[in-house]
């Protein structure tokens, strides 16, 4: 494990490092909507190897972000008849996607802004917002808001404190990648009880 976690955080410094490090986080944020992993730590990862940078990344993430959405969004809208079906009986019952609809369409666009603020899997609130037919226009620009406001204050920190922040990840990168893990496990484990 020591010995994987060595290689990944030295493929990590690798692409923060090369010149092409602004493609990464935009594609690394356009697939945001697939990777299970919190992007925040990304961020953080190439703020703190380039902090000249850090408005450009902030930038580059928050609009690759919103793309992602997007694709999600435009995913729940054209593939929800289809799929919805097997969801709502079998994932969740459909008194609780009732409920949550309700709750979503009164607090359109609280709801995305909050839900994009926090670190909530995107895909769940990006699907979830075509699923239930939310405007478009003000779920972009509600998302985008939120995620660059969020990105900005990663960026911001690291601005401020990156070399501190630097020499801890630098020295407990093994110990903050099990968290990560394990943030995920709980978050995966925290949909399945709702749903149930």
């Amino acid at each position: 494990m020591a010995a994987n976690t060595g290689r990944l955080y030295q493929w990590a410094i690798q692409r923060t490092e090369s010149n092409r490090a602004p493609i990464w986080i935009g594609l690394i944020f356009l697939l945001e909507l697939i990777l299970v992993i919190p992007l925040d730590a990304i961020l953080v990862f190439f703020c703190l190897q380039k902090r000249r940078l850090i408005f450009l990344y902030v930038m580059i993430a928050s609009v690759a972000s919103t793309v992602s959405g997007l694709c999600g969004y435009l995913l729940g809208h054209f593939l929800w008849d289809l799929i919805g079906p097997y969801i709502v009986p079998h994932l969740i019952s459909a008194l609780a996607f009732e409920h949550f609809a309700v709750h979503y369409q009164n607090f359109e666009n609280w709801a995305i802004f909050i839900g994009s603020f926090l670190p909530l899997p995107m895909k769940v609130l990006s699907l979830s917002a075509g699923i239930f037919h939310l405007g478009l226009p003000s779920f972009l620009g509600f998302l985008f808001l939120a995620r660059f406001l969020r990105f900005a204050l990663v960026g911001g920190a690291m601005y401020l404190w990156g070399e501190q922040v630097k020499t801890f990840v630098d020295r407990h990168f093994r110990g903050l990648f099990l968290i990560i893990g394990a943030k995920i496990a709980i978050g995966f484990a925290f949909f399945y009880l709702i749903a149930q």
